[in-house]
């Protein structure tokens, strides 16, 4: 049975990285997607790393909960289709408006070198050192200790790849240093509801809902908002209420 604890610093660091448990994602050629929200509280720009954690599945802040201005994180896709089913999992319903997201990509000024925690490369760090490849789905409590320790043990790492677990692509979690690998603008930055985007066909194809207007932006109640049956709905079962 894997352990949900990490071995010490020390430890981890003597165990080490062999070269097929790493991922580099490459410099110019290779793009990384990220969904993110232009307006509300706590927006972050495209290329922004978050300081105020842990939050989510691999955040390496210390604890407790805070702002820690040393160490910030940066999730992305390397898909389009990553990003929203990485934004979108929970609901299962892809809002084009809430919040004005935008879907950006970016190419790297320089290459970055990821720990392979999805198994995409053939190595075995997971298994050599106690653990598994569940880390990608398991109990955030489990998943930001082993990253506040793999952040620790392996200063020149970017951070961490793994396994998108709605769309089952590859995603990255980046660690602060990872910040001057970033170009100063995206290669490309879209509302969500942008006509050229296929958020409505990716809806279908995993049978999740869309949102198909912003009814709260022109002043209409909350249960105004349309309602959308899924294929096989038939009279007399619940309809999904977009949200």
């Amino acid at each position: 049975m894997a352990t949900t604890t990490p071995p010490s610093i020390a430890d981890m660091r003597d165990q080490g990285i062999r070269d097929d448990e790493l991922v580099t994602i490459a410099a110019t050629t290779r793009r990384l997607w990220r969904l993110h929200p232009t307006h509300g509280t706590h927006v972050l720009p495209w290329h922004g790393f978050r300081t105020h954690g842990p939050l989510l599945r691999f955040d390496h802040h210390p604890r407790p909960r805070a702002d820690h201005p040393k160490y910030g994180i940066w999730y992305g896709a390397s898909s389009p289709r990553g990003a929203l089913a990485e934004v979108f999992q929970e609901t299962r319903v892809i809002d084009r408006f809430h919040g004005t997201p935008y879907l950006s990509a970016l190419t790297l000024d320089r290459p970055l070198t990821l720990l392979d925690l999805g198994g995409f490369s053939g190595g075995t760090w997971p298994t050599r050192l106690g653990c598994n490849h569940s880390l990608d789905s398991g109990p955030h409590s489990q998943s930001q200790a082993w990253a506040r320790t793999i952040h620790r043990a392996y200063p020149n790492l970017d951070g961490i790849a793994y396994r998108g677990r709605f769309a089952g692509e590859l995603c990255v979690a980046l660690f602060e240093r990872a910040a001057d690998a970033f170009p100063t603008n995206p290669a490309l930055s879209l509302p969500l509801s942008h006509v050229g985007l296929n958020a409505v066909s990716t809806a279908r194809q995993w049978n999740w809902d869309t949102k198909w207007s912003d009814c709260r932006a022109r002043g209409s109640p909350a249960t105004a908002w349309p309602t959308v049956r899924r294929p096989g709905w038939c009279p007399g079962a619940p309809s999904q209420t977009c949200r």
